[in-house]
């Protein structure tokens, strides 16, 4: 009997796999301002999204014996994207979800940058690609993005998850990918959840409980389908395509935003987005490229 070949870097599915759990990630906009409406705080909000795969996923940690180091990593890295969706989720109040998603697109620049300390060179497609992701943000960032006192502070809150995201692209598709995918799961979404928790700890209780009951049926929904859901698909096909081609297929999130923008909020896309957008799509995809292993 023959057996199916495995999933290698070049195969489609896995591409295709990314691209669903980043439409997934691209509908997070309409929770966070939801959310944000019935007057949760922004890392609760943060917290809750990873509040269901922790509490799901706990029993599969591996705590002991030789994989117990990426165990940790997954961990460490949890922690960082939870802090960055806070800065996400503050975005959202002052920038459009078209903004705010561009500017989150950038991921793959810091994705890159972050890569370097895991020993990858991106080569001259890299940095040229990591220049129009610069020239992206530079266009759709606000006219006062420089101004103390007015947009500075949404982009730069903006820009955290990103970061955040970068870091932990390569930390998944480096140091997690031994684990097996549903404890790497768990393993980020536990870090995020304890790093989040002393903070959540401090805010006044109806700002982590909410008083209407239909809250609650929008936390469940959300915590599974922007976190669960898609970070089980990017564990498991992010190490056999690797962190720079995860970022070619995630950039579905990028349209996915600007629908929700524009559906759900009636944001106008205008040209700078647009060209921001293209931007964005063009340098992921110059960077993206086949390599010889699924981890390069």
């Amino acid at each position: 009997m023959k057996t199916k070949p495995p999933l290698g870097p070049n195969s489609l599915i896995p591409v295709l796999a990314i691209m669903l759990g980043a439409a997934c990630f691209g509908t997070l906009p309409l929770f966070a301002r939801t959310l944000t409406d019935f007057a949760i705080a922004a890392p609760a909000i943060a917290f809750y999204r990873f509040a269901l795969s922790a509490l799901v996923l706990s029993p599969f940690l591996v705590l002991r014996g030789p994989l117990r180091g990426a165990t940790f990593w997954g961990l460490a890295g949890g922690a960082v994207m939870g802090l960055g969706w806070i800065g996400f989720v503050v975005a959202l109040k002052t920038l459009s979800v078209a903004e705010t998603g561009i500017l989150f697109m950038t991921f793959p620049l810091f994705a890159i940058l972050f890569g370097l300390l895991f020993g990858e060179r991106p080569g001259g497609r890299g940095w040229i690609g990591a220049a129009l992701i610069v020239l992206a943000a530079l266009i759709v960032a606000p006219g006062d993005a420089l101004d103390p006192s007015g947009g500075l502070v949404a982009v730069a809150a903006a820009l955290v998850a990103p970061a955040a995201y970068g870091l932990l692209l390569n930390i998944i598709a480096r140091r997690v990918h031994t684990l097996p995918a549903i404890a790497a799961t768990g393993s980020i979404a536990m870090g995020s959840v304890l790093v989040l928790a002393p903070i959540v700890a401090t805010l006044p209780l109806g700002e982590v409980l909410p008083a209407a009951p239909a809250a609650y049926a929008w936390l469940a929904v959300f915590s599974a389908m922007t976190a669960l859901i898609p970070q089980l698909i990017y564990v498991v096909f992010s190490p056999r395509i690797g962190a720079v081609r995860t970022a070619m297929a995630g950039s579905a999130e990028l349209p996915t935003m600007f629908i929700v923008g524009a559906v759900a909020f009636g944001e106008p896309l205008g040209w700078t987005h647009l060209t921001a957008g293209a931007l964005i799509l063009c340098a992921i995809a110059l960077t993206a490229r086949p390599k010889a292993s699924a981890s390069a």
